[in-house]
């Protein structure tokens, strides 16, 4: 018997590839975006109705699905902030990266000021997504059981405070700024846990974005050296490991 042949119409086949594609770059692209909001209301000030326009911080999140945000945003405002904004007039807009959202988010507030009455509210959601980091696979000297592990905030040193753990001890408990804190660690052939907690989200310290996030950089070294950095949206309680195998 011939096998099954089944024809399928070019058209059909495109749309299936762009579905496909889609996903794909729906998954890649995820919480990757730097975005903002404003929520519009007009109140009555001494009989005279004025509109103001409340802005967020900046945060990561994925600018194709901000529609959650938006309404988050205006249910903190109503019920948290004592503001009746106008339904329907929420926006987010969003920047490949953090210095673009920054002047997005300027140009929108140097504007607006020529109309509306501006207020920076620093709100941003406060669901963290777990992003693990990457295990590692560090050597090191066969008659020297030890790794260093540092720690540093690799962008702008806005206050915040992590706890690093290395097999349940504390090498690391403070405030993160751009210089590297380092320790030496000794540990055992194998499966090594390497625990990162962070305290806070922005601890909003210096002329930073606030953007509610937990950021830092972290090294582990033996005789090879591995770096990556983090980024907690939400910031406090959230936490990442890596497991270092030692070889």
């Amino acid at each position: 018997m011939r096998p099954l042949s089944i024809q399928v119409p070019a058209f059909l086949a495109t749309l299936l590839l762009a579905l496909t594609t889609a996903a794909v770059t729906r998954a890649q692209a995820a919480e990757d975006d730097y975005v903002f909001c404003i929520v519009q209301s007009m109140s009555d000030f001494s009989g005279e109705t004025k509109t103001t326009r409340y802005y967020s911080a900046i945060f990561l999140g994925d600018y194709s699905f901000t529609t959650g945000v938006e309404n988050d945003f205006y249910d903190y405002l109503k019920e948290e902030a004592g503001v009746q904004p106008n339904r329907g007039a929420t926006w987010c807009f969003k920047g490949d990266s953090l210095a673009e959202a920054e002047r997005e988010y300027a140009s929108h507030v140097r504007d607006d000021k020529q109309v509306f009455r501006v207020v920076h509210t620093k709100w941003a959601p406060d669901n963290f997504t777990n992003r693990p980091l990457q295990d590692f696979e560090i050597t090191v000297p066969a008659n020297r059981w030890e790794l260093t592990v540092c720690v540093r905030d690799h962008e702008c040193e806005d206050g915040d405070d992590v706890r690093v753990s290395v097999n349940g001890g504390s090498v690391f408990s403070g405030e993160i700024v751009n210089d590297w804190a380092c320790s030496d660690v000794v540990v055992t052939e194998g499966r090594n846990a390497v625990e990162l907690y962070a305290v806070n989200g922005s601890g909003r310290k210096g002329n930073c974005s606030y953007a509610d996030a937990n950021t830092g950089e972290i090294r582990v070294s033996g005789e090879n050296v591995q770096t990556q950095s983090w980024r907690h949206r939400g910031g406090a309680g959230s936490s990442a490991s890596i497991i270092v195998t030692v070889q």
